[in-house]
Formats: structure tokens, C-alpha cells, sequence
């Protein structure tokens, strides 16, 4: 017998009916035989086959019978999750890295060195590594070169053949990922802010600029700032200009775009323990977790917080300390081992030097929130900091603690200098006994924590992601049967809670379930800068914001990360990626995709809103089919030969022709709700509206029901019509951040959190 989409019964049974966990393991990591045919059914096979593969390195029978024992505890009920290429590669036979990803760097200003990078990043795609680089090093646009163009096409212009080979290379079903970044200072850098702007341009890459302190404390001076580029064949190139407006532009981008990123360069060169002997971080992997030195890797895993808690949601709910501190010891020897074990897999011989010398690995965590909800924690309080600061402490000094008696066990990495590493600021702020194992034994890692995004393994967990809130408490999910109902899917704490609780819905949750979009924007950066402090490489972090939010608000943003300590923050307002979303290719041939066109009956069912725009009547009327679909819209605004009836009416009809080729009033929703027009913004009973489509889009939500504004719908002869809701995201709200469409499922159910798109679907996710 099979579950749903070909998943065996077994895998679905495990999962406790759980599909979208049920259909991650079983489509993304279950071990796959030579005809690609999978053979592993079950969690538990993958966790063995992970901890005898892991266990090999060990160096006697004895350590491998101990360690694969001490692994599969580890494993078992997700307890650790390690890094998706762990996962899928460990104990296969696949030509594949263990490693997420890799920086590639470009050795030098020059087109060979161009193409180096392409042909070395290529071979890493195809091993299943993403890819990050740096483009500060190459001259700006109109330097001279020394060829018949005379003058050079600048950075910007050679980040589309970055892009393009990360799109070529394919990764068992999906494709590569990159990461862009440029300093501050470079003369290309309003080019490289304004590149993605354009959602046909460098398509297959995400972007980051790399910030500077001096260019922040010139920004909060209102002072100007030098783009300066030299080295020593170029002559220098400089220019002055005014730094907001360079941070205006930057924060505008990110408000409109969601592009470029920030990370705050020399925040993380100051705590950055592998500023010696090489090792010195020049950009970081695709998710921006990782500062990386040149071809150094990402060796991921995350303890499941959430696991750790006792008797949850009760007066008495505790953390497991023994089992947390336990389960991070044997997590730091687990990527130790993955090194060792990955030594002869990575694509390049550069990478497995750069890998080899420094060790560096990158311990996280994941489900922090449901770990707060668990304790009966609200995430936006005082005491949550609190609790988070002594938490990740104790990973910290229990993960360093590990690290010197592997150093003691197996040698501390190659390029270890005891002095040099002791004077830097991230070890001197390290307890004194932990600073006196590693004099006296050395380090095994240069680095050793991060938080990373852990899209795919916390659906596979069945928690929150990374450092994240819970993004929204339910989701309405179209069933795959006929008649394309829509349900309700909770989010698993949440219907832990539910089922323990005896509550039926999620309206009615304590106040210590709190939805990322009713936590504010300072909260969320108090809480990554407290992380941060213990944390010896970077975190990925995603705040979403709502359509309204302006461009002023991003910038206190990034300006309170600064000064709070992190290392890098991202924001996403709702719907500044949508374009870019619908342009993936999969998304373009279910578009193009021909279906039977409806047919009207005599008769259909109408509801129309009225509502007041620009000191006008708008009537949107909506006729209903006999499933409920919406199938015919009528607009009306203005008298007859205006332009306002001439434009509303033909919305009206290309809305209804789309509708009548089976397309989605939703998507018309989405598409036409947040256009504004900055004179005519109007309230009607409570409802802002910034413009007439922003209107329509609204008036469209009411007749279906699934809003919560207080405008009772009219029925079309004038009578009241009761409002049946169908779908609630965290208790609705209109400051609630709404998913996205999913390349992979279509579903309207992809979210944006710690700088990576997970579908909480299908599983689909960008990052590994």
C-alpha cells in the first residue's frame, strides 16, 4: 500500500501521518540505489547508514563499535539534524561533497581569473556545493585594460556569467547556489545595489554588500564616503559621495527588492577567530552564515532545541541540560568526522587543502521558537533573552570544551597558532578555563558554531526554523482531489498544543505562541545580536516585514543590527520578491500550460462590495460558479464616459477573461493588493486603500470571505451575506507577512526565513 504522491505507507506511518515530512525524507534523502529507485523507507535506516558511514573515521574497532552507538543516539528522533548533503551523501556511493558550500575566490583582476572562477565553481556545483564570491577585487567600469576594448565593462557586468554557470550546473534536481558580494567602497557600487533590479539580470545568485564601519558612523553623520579602488596595475580610482545617499539607495533596494543583504564586514572580521596563517574570511557561502576564507566549506548540523525541553507547556516545563550538553559534544565530534570523512570528496584539490588545515565546522541550532513556546516563554520578552543568552553560552563553552580534548585526542587543526588564536576578540571573551584547554591542548576546529537555515531538515524535525519565530501558526493547503478544496494545515507544535490542550483551533493559543509578524523588528535584532555574541561565525536571519513598511523603517533596521552587534541582517517586505518568484522557469510552464476553457451557465451567484476611493463609489461585483469558484468580476467607479469607468471596466474584464481560463483570483489578488498611488490613499470604515486595484484586490477578498476587515459583503439584491473565513495565518492580522507561491508545488505556501525560501508544503527549499 502507498500514502499520498507515492510515499510508502511505512514512511508516512513513521511520520505519524505527517505527508509534507513523510514526502522530504522519502523525495530528498532517502539512500537511492544506481537506477535512482529509493531504497531506504525509514528515518531510522538513514540514521544508521549516517552514523556507520561517520563512525569509519574513528581509528580503532573499538572507537567505531563506541561512536556509531553514540551516533545513532544523536540521530535518532532528530535530535541533531546535520546538514542536508549529509544527509543525502553520507555512506552512498554518489560523486558527492558532504559539504553545503564553498567560497571560490577570484584569484586576481583579470578575465582568466574570471573564468577560473566559472570553471572551479562549475566542478563544485556539479558535486552538490554551493558557491560563494567576491567581485571587489576586479577594476570598476571604465578602467582601462589592456586589450582592444580600452576601457573595462566594470564588476557588475561579469556577475551574469557568475549567474548563468550557477544555472547550468545541476544537483539532482535542482541548481546551484551563489552569492555576490562587493565592498562598500568599490566605484561599481551603486551598479551592483541596482543589478537585480531588473528581474531578468543575474536570475541564479543572491547579493550582498559588504558594509564597512566607517561608511555606517559616515552615514549617521550625514557625512560623505571615498569609492576607492588600486591594485598596483590600476591606478587608484576614487570618488566622493554623499554616504546617505549611497544608504538611501542601498535601503531602498532592499525595501523594494529584498536585494542586496548587508553583512557588516568589519563586525565580522573583528570576531572572527581565523584572521591568521591564511585563513582570513573574504565573503561568505550563499546563505551568508558562513565567512569563509578562499575555497574553505560549510560543515553544517543543528541540535533540535525543542527536543531538550521537559514536561512542556506545564508550570514545571525545564530544559534537559545534561541531554542538551551531551547531544553538543557528541554533535562537535560528528562534524569533526564528516571532515575526515568528506577529505577525498570535494571537488577541488584546493578545498580539500583549505578544509584540511583549518577544520572548520558550524554547530547550530534550530527550533528555538517552539523551545520558547515549550517553556512557556513569549519570544519578544525580556526573560527570552535571557534564557536564549545562558543557553547559547553553554553551547558555546560545552562546544569549545569538546574541541580542545579532540584537539588532545586527534591534534589540533594544521595552521593552529596558540598565540595568535588567544589574542582574538571572539577567544579572549571565552571563559578563562576554556581559554586554558586550549593553551594546553590546542583547538581540533578554528571555528566551530553558526546558524544556518535548516529549511528541509526542520520540516523533517517538525519545528520552527534556525533562530526564527514560527512564521505563522496554520496554512490553507488546496487538496489534490477534484473538487480542489481548501484545509488547514497547523504547524506541528501548534497542533501539539491543540491535541494536549483539547483547544480546536489556533484563535484560541496561549500568549506564549507568538507569530513572526506580531513581533517588531527591534525585538527580533536584540534577539539575533544576544545570539550573535556567542556564535563564531555568522547568522542567517530573515525579518519579515508587511507591505506598508517604508523605506525609513528598513534603514533603523540595519542601523539598530549594527549597532546591536550582528554580523548581517535581511529583511523581506511582503511581495518585493513576488516577480522574481513567478519568473522561475517551473513556474513559467505551468503558466503556459493550456487548460479547457469554462463554460458559463444561465445563472451564477454574485456578491458585491461597495467601497469609497478618491471621494468616489467603487462597486466590485464577484458571480461564483457552482464549486465556489470566483468566475466573472464586474467593476464600476465613476459616471458613464469617465475615464475612471472606462479603466475600472476593463480590469473588470481582463480580470474575468483570466478567470475563465481557470486562473486563480487569488494570484489577481495578490498581484493587485499594495499598488499605490501617493495622492490617492482613502479609508473607508476602517480599511486603508491605497489605490483603486489596491480596492479592487480588497473588495475581491470581502465577497470571498477571507479577510478580517469589518465591511459586511452585500449580496446583489442589497441584503446581508454572512462571511464564511477560510483561511488563518497566525490569527489574521493585517500586519501578517502572507507566504509566496512555491516554484515546486504551487502551492501558496513559501515562506522567507533565515535568508532562504522553505515551501511548508512540498519541502522545497533553495538552500540544502
Amino acid at each position: 500500500m502507498r500514502g499520498p504522491v507515492g510515499i510508502p505507507k511505512e514512511t508516512l506511518d513513521f511520520f505519524k501521518g505527517d505527508e509534507i515530512g513523510a514526502r522530504v525524507f522519502y523525495e530528498k534523502y532517502a539512500l537511492r540505489n544506481d537506477k535512482g529507485e529509493q531504497v531506504e523507507k525509514l528515518p531510522s535506516e538513514m540514521w544508521n547508514r549516517i552514523a556507520r558511514a561517520l563512525s569509519e573515521v574513528e581509528r580503532d574497532d573499538a572507537k567505531k563499535a563506541e561512536w556509531l552507538e553514540k551516533f545513532i543516539w544523536l540521530l535518532q528522533d532528530f535530535k541533531f539534524v546535520p546538514g542536508g548533503r549529509i544527509m543525502f551523501g553520507a555512506g552512498a556511493t554518489r560523486k558527492a561533497t558532504l559539504l553545503n558550500c564553498y567560497v571560490v575566490p577570484i584569484r586576481d583582476d583579470s578575465i582568466e581569473a574570471i573564468f577560473d572562477w566559472c570553471k572551479e565553481s562549475a566542478r563544485t556545483y556539479s558535486f552538490g556545493g554551493g558557491v560563494g564570491g567576491d567581485i571587489s577585487i576586479l577594476r570598476p567600469k571604465g578602467a582601462p585594460v589592456n586589450n582592444s576594448a580600452l576601457r573595462s565593462t566594470g564588476a557588475v557586468s561579469f556577475m551574469e556569467i557568475m549567474s548563468e554557470t550557477t544555472h547550468a550546473i545541476g544537483q539532482a534536481g535542482r541548481r546551484g547556489a551563489l552569492m555576490i558580494t562587493i565592498s562598500v567602497d568599490h566605484p561599481d557600487i551603486f551598479d551592483f545595489i541596482k543589478v537585480k533590479q531588473n528581474i531578468t539580470s543575474v536570475k541564479y545568485a543572491n547579493i550582498s554588500v559588504r558594509v564597512t564601519d566607517e561608511f555606517m558612523k559616515a552615514v549617521e553623520a550625514d557625512g560623505s564616503f571615498t569609492l576607492r579602488f588600486g591594485n598596483g596595475v590600476v591606478n587608484t580610482i576614487e570618488r566622493t559621495v554623499k554616504a546617505r545617499e549611497l544608504w538611501n539607495t542601498l535601503i531602498k533596494s532592499a525595501r523594494d527588492w529584498a536585494e542586496p543583504g548587508l553583512m557588516f564586514w568589519d563586525t565580522i572580521k573583528r570576531n572572527s577567530p581565523s584572521e591568521y596563517n591564511g585563513m582570513e574570511v573574504i565573503t561568505t557561502n550563499p546563505c551568508s552564515e558562513q565567512p569563509l576564507q578562499a575555497y574553505g566549506a560549510c560543515d553544517l548540523g543543528a541540535l533540535n532545541l525543542p527536543y531538550f525541553v521537559l514536561e512542556p507547556f506545564t508550570d514545571n516545563a525545564r530544559m534537559d541540560w545534561a541531554g542538551l550538553e551531551k547531544a553538543t559534544r557528541y554533535s562537535v565530534r560528528f562534524l569533526d568526522n564528516v571532515l575526515d570523512y568528506n577529505a577525498d570528496k570535494h571537488p577541488l584539490a584546493a578545498q580539500k587543502e583549505a578544509v584540511g588545515k583549518s577544520r572548520r565546522t558550524g554547530l547550530g541550532v534550530t527550533g528555538l521558537a517552539d523551545m520558547l513556546a515549550k517553556l512557556r516563554i513569549k519570544y519578544d520578552s525580556d526573560e527570552a533573552i535571557q534564557f536564549v543568552d545562558k543557553l547559547f553560552d553553554m553551547i558555546k563553552t560545552t562546544s569549545y570544551d569538546e574541541s580542545t580534548e579532540l584537539a588532545k585526542e586527534k591534534g589540533p587543526f594544521p595552521l593552529f597558532d596558540k598565540e595568535k588564536h588567544l589574542s582574538m576578540p571572539f577567544v579572549r571573551a571565552l571563559s578563562e578555563a576554556t581559554r586554558q584547554k586550549i593553551e594546553q591542548n590546542g583547538l581540533r576546529n578554528v571555528a566551530l558554531l553558526t546558524i544556518a537555515p535548516v529549511g528541509s531538515g526542520s520540516v523533517l524535525a517538525g519545528t520552527s526554523s534556525g533562530i526564527e519565530p514560527i512564521f505563522a501558526f496554520s496554512y490553507t493547503r488546496r487538496s489534490e482531489s477534484l473538487s480542489k478544496e481548501y484545509f488547514k494545515i497547523y504547524h506541528p507544535l501548534v497542533m501539539e498544543y491543540m491535541r494536549i490542550s483539547g483547544i480546536m483551533d489556533d484563535k484560541s493559543l496561549p500568549d506564549f505562541f507568538i507569530p513572526a509578524h506580531k513581533i517588531n523588528a527591534d525585538s527580533r535584532v536584540k534577539m539575533q545580536g544576544t545570539i550573535q555574541k556567542h556564535i563564531d561565525s555568522a547568522i542567517s536571519s530573515t525579518v519579515n516585514l508587511p507591505a506598508d513598511t517604508t523605506v525609513e523603517q528598513v534603514g533603523e533596521i540595519y542601523m539598530s543590527a549594527w549597532k546591536a552587534g550582528c554580523k548581517g541582517i535581511t529583511v523581506y517586505r511582503e511581495g518585493s520578491r513576488e516577480g522574481i518568484l513567478i519568473s522561475d522557469e517551473k513556474e513559467k510552464a505551468a503558466a503556459e500550460t493550456p487548460e479547457e476553457k469554462w463554460k458559463r451557465t444561465q445563472m451564477l451567484t454574485g456578491k458585491t462590495v461597495k467601497l469609497r476611493v478618491q471621494q468616489e463609489s467603487l462597486y466590485v461585483t464577484a458571480n461564483f460558479d457552482q464549486d465556489n469558484n470566483v468566475r466573472e468580476v464586474f467593476i464600476n467607479m465613476g459616471h458613464t464616459g469617465s475615464s475612471e469607468k472606462s479603466y475600472t471596466e476593463a480590469i473588470g474584464r481582463l480580470i474575468s477573461k483570466y478567470l475563465q481560463l481557470n486562473g486563480d483570483v487569488k494570484a489577481i489578488i495578490e498581484s493587485l493588493k499594495g499598488i499605490r498611488a501617493a495622492d490617492s490613499i482613502s479609508w473607508d470604515r476602517g480599511v486603508k486603500l491605497y489605490s483603486v486595484p489596491d480596492a479592487i484586490a480588497k473588495a475581491l477578498e470581502m465577497t470571498m470571505g477571507i479577510t478580517n476587515f469589518k465591511i459586511t459583503p452585500l449580496t446583489e439584491a442589497g441584503m446581508v451575506a454572512e462571511s464564511k473565513q477560510l483561511s488563518v495565518s497566525g490569527g489574521v492580522d493585517k500586519t501578517a507577512v502572507k507566504p509566496s507561491k512555491c516554484p515546486e508545488c504551487h502551492e501558496q505556501m513559501l515562506v522567507y526565513e533565515s535568508g532562504c525560501y522553505t515551501c511548508k508544503n512540498c519541502g522545497y527549499t533553495k538552500c540544502a
